[in-house]
This record gives structure tokens, C-alpha cells and sequence, in this order.
């Protein structure tokens, strides 16, 4: 007999966060433009400003079988990932 798995939330992976528009805040930045896969592993400088925007929608209702087609899509280079550079005002969020 198979185990249904209840549905994934990948929501929990990466905390949200709200990204105010602050008037004025247009100074050019010396921030690295190059980020590598590694820079966004554990320990590494990006991975403490990991967010998720509000904006964005959520993946909170993804069955096991849509996880495993995305992370084999990963492997299979089929994935482009994007990482938006935000700078708050506060803190650079990725």
C-alpha cells in the first residue's frame, strides 16, 4: 500500500519579508553584481538575507510528485533560477 504525502510547503524554506520603497534611496552601490550558486549556501554572505517578497506568489501546495519534477528539472538543467538584488534601505535582500 502507498503513502500519500500530505502536500509540501516551500514557503517555510525562505521567511517573507516586505520590501518598502524608500523615497531617495537611488545611490549607485559598490554591492558585488555577480553572485555565484555557492554564495547562497548555508554560512555563506547571502544566505542570512534570504526573503521571499510578499509579492510573490506562494508554493505552499506542492505534491510530492511536483517537488520531485522540480528538484529533478534542477539536476537536469532545466531550471533557471532567478535572484532579485533588493536594497531595502536597511539590508540588501536577495
Amino acid at each position: 500500500m502507498e503513502c500519500e504525502m500530505p502536500n509540501i510547503n516551500l514557503d517555510a524554506l525562505i521567511p517573507r519579508e516586505d520590501f518598502e520603497i524608500i523615497e531617495g534611496n537611488t545611490r549607485a552601490s559598490s554591492f558585488n553584481q555577480n553572485v555565484g550558486v555557492k554564495d547562497l549556501e548555508i554560512g555563506e554572505f547571502f544566505y542570512a538575507g534570504l526573503r521571499k517578497p510578499d509579492f510573490q506568489r506562494e508554493t505552499s501546495d506542492w505534491s510530492d510528485d511536483q517537488l520531485c519534477e522540480f528538484i529533478q528539472s534542477f539536476i537536469d538543467g532545466d531550471l533557471i533560477p532567478a535572484v532579485i538584488l533588493w536594497n531595502s534601505g536597511h539590508y540588501r535582500v536577495i
